[in-house]
């Protein structure tokens, strides 16, 4: 599964690069793997002579199945938004808007002076949670407001 805010050299791809084509890694290593990032990395690929065509195959493959994620959870949300539930359509800005809250509650709280602590892992869930459903949240807004009017 795609983990989210992944650096390209942390990740399969990056793993691939790393035996097979590290000169590319060093260019692209600490680059994010969205959809832009993996369409630059997809030419630079497509174009270098020093990759074996096998081994440049099996990479795109891996390229081709990220996208191909990523292009079922745009389709997932664009089928949230367009749907007549008001649950399924305001879900996602609900969840967005409680993270957003709870970051400044925990600002306000840690501004105050207060001897509370809040473990690394709770810390590390709430940033992934919160990245991942921000950006999430504001890329289906774009998609939205991007589709033709019928």
């Amino acid at each position: 599964m795609h983990e989210p805010r992944q650096r390209i050299k942390e990740t399969r791809i990056g793993q691939w690069l790393k035996s097979k084509a590290p000169h590319i890694l060093e260019t692209v290593g600490d680059v994010l793997p969205d959809r832009g990032a993996l369409g630059v990395l997809k030419r630079i690929v497509e174009k270098d002579d020093k990759i074996e065509q096998e081994d440049r195959q099996e990479l795109l493959t891996l390229i081709g199945e990220i996208q191909a994620i990523e292009e079922e959870i745009t389709a997932r949300w664009a089928s949230d938004a367009a749907s007549t539930s008001w649950l399924a359509r305001n879900v996602r800005p609900l969840i967005v808007l409680v993270l957003v809250a709870a970051l400044l509650l925990f600002i306000t709280l840690d501004s105050l002076g207060l001897d509370f602590t809040v473990r690394d892992a709770w810390v590390s869930l709430y940033e992934v949670l919160t990245l991942t459903a921000v950006r999430g949240y504001f890329t289906l807004r774009s998609l939205v407001d991007k589709r033709p009017m019928k």
